[in-house]
């Protein structure tokens, strides 16, 4: 085990690729994928579509994500007019983008039965071209969507695609697969320690304006929302920092209330507590409360269809993510979340005879975040009262570690090395490696398979948090950044470079 982080993924990719390590994207764009997943995932109104020339048009199966050569997506069934067509599917944001990607010419798109587009866009088709017998039906799809390009655009989470298709492994499998397990683990090892390098990062500068508290407050607040909810998290604490939140909250007022209180800030706050809130039970105590906060706080652009709902498991709906993140503010209300964070491990590392805590204790650790509360939202996702199977946390253990390690362990890090806490350093790289409640989604499991074709001998490197959020940047690096084409990527041959 290392005592610090290196940066030796950072060379690799540097030397080798010329790309630089990525964190996720926040600009507003609409490439290629974005018509992909939304076509993958049917996000449009699909009754009564309309091909461009005006016939009935039915979906019957959109097809498999097809990940090299040829169509975007095999193997689909429409119906137009009535007859069933069977082949492929070809996605564009521009129509255009047909002749001037030259499909027409190429005998991957012979089997092109529909071809889809977002826009007419750059130019006119031909009159030859329009009336050609051998094109596709054609499928303008800005009309049918079910929200607006640029919403959809914020709410897809690009790291959950692509859906994952049995028979496919990538290009990268086979280079990947002959390398020894020791090289494989150094691998992941660098690229796990450069994740935590771009996130140390983007952390950096918040902390230097804002100070530690803020910054670890709103990372964990991004965290509570991640994937789906992660831009309304970072706008509600924004809208609404610690500091002004905790000031607002009268010291008077007694410990077991103040917690209605930090839910009502929180509530009112993001949006989700609307002009018809005194009719839900969960809002009913928490109501009155905002009233007496609203004229003092800062105004609010969050409204309730900036937060997502869709394909989430109710347990991790925004309702009770927000009541978790107002429950541990009142827990840290007295040092600060982010001193107790770094205060309590500190203890850790101190009551240890060796240069890392025991994996008990470690593991421990992991469940700092860990939240059950006796309350509303132990037992109910929406304030309308729709109750869970069971009570569960409001903040579980997979949560937990996942705060711990995007957020806590960077900015440790800054903490550490800027007031040179050489043994916090060593036991947070420690706490990096322990094997239990490692992440496990669903962009980690397809990534289990297309990159490592699911082989035991090869997830047995996967034995800490270190080597998966190591898989992860590679993901990030180099799959997102080739818009998962394994043609236009250049990992298969970075690695031969590197290991030969």
């Amino acid at each position: 085990m290392t005592a610090t982080f290196s940066d030796a993924y950072l060379k690799f990719t540097n030397i080798h690729n010329q790309l630089q390590v990525r964190e996720e994207d926040h600009t507003i764009r609409v490439p290629e994928k974005v018509i992909r997943c939304i076509w993958n995932d049917q996000l449009f109104c699909t009754p009564s579509l309309k091909t461009k020339d005006n016939q009935n048009l039915e979906i019957i199966y959109p097809g498999y994500w097809n990940f090299g050569k040829g169509p975007d997506f095999t193997g689909a069934t429409i119906k137009v007019n009535g007859k069933v067509y069977e082949g492929d599917v070809e996605l564009h944001v521009y129509a255009t983008d047909w002749k001037a990607h030259g499909h027409s010419q190429n005998p991957d798109f012979d089997n092109v039965i529909l071809h889809v587009y977002m826009w007419q866009g750059r130019g006119k088709e031909s009159r030859s071209q329009a009336k050609h017998q051998d094109l596709p039906f054609q499928f303008e799809i800005k009309d049918y969507l079910t929200k607006g390009i640029l919403d959809l655009n914020n709410e897809l989470d690009f790291e959950s695609y692509p859906a994952l298709n049995s028979c496919n492994v990538g290009f990268c499998h086979q280079p990947l697969a002959q390398l020894s397990e020791e090289k494989l683990t150094h691998l992941l090892n660098a690229a796990g320690e450069a994740r935590v390098f771009t996130k140390m990062e983007r952390f950096h500068d918040s902390i230097i304006v804002e100070g530690y508290e803020q910054t670890f407050y709103r990372g964990v607040a991004e965290a509570l929302g991640y994937p789906e909810n992660k831009q309304p998290f970072q706008t509600l604490a924004d809208t609404l920092p610690l500091t002004e939140l905790k000031n607002l909250v009268p010291a008077k007022i007694r410990m077991e209330e103040r917690a209605l209180h930090y839910q009502a800030l929180l509530f009112g706050v993001s949006g989700l507590m609307n002009e018809d809130a005194e009719k839900k039970a969960g809002f009913r105590k928490l109501l009155p409360i905002w009233k007496s906060y609203q004229d003092r706080v800062p105004t609010s652009s969050l409204r309730k269809e900036d937060w997502s709902f869709r394909a989430i498991r109710p347990a991790n709906y925004p309702y009770r993510r927000l009541a978790g993140l107002a429950h541990l503010i009142l827990r840290h209300e007295k040092e600060g979340m982010f001193a107790d964070f770094v205060g309590t491990y500190q203890k850790i590392l101190a009551s240890s005879k060796q240069e890392a805590p025991d994996k008990k204790s470690l593991n421990s650790f992991n469940d700092f975040f860990c939240l059950a509360a006796d309350d509303y939202w132990a037992n109910h996702y929406t304030p309308d009262g729709k109750t869970l199977t069971q009570s569960q946390q409001l903040i579980g253990s997979a949560r937990s570690r996942e705060i711990i390690i995007n957020i806590g362990l960077p900015i440790g890090l800054i903490f550490a090395q800027a007031g040179k806490f050489k043994e916090l350093e060593t036991g947070l790289n420690a706490l990096f490696q322990t094997g239990k409640s490692t992440s496990d989604h669903k962009l980690l499991r397809f990534m289990k398979h297309y990159i490592f074709g699911n082989q035991e001998q090869m997830l047995r490197v996967l034995h800490s948090e270190k080597q998966n959020q190591g898989l992860m940047q590679v993901y990030q690096d180099f799959c997102t950044q080739n818009e998962n084409n394994c043609l236009h990527c250049p990992f298969p041959d970075v690695v031969n470079k590197y290991f030969s």
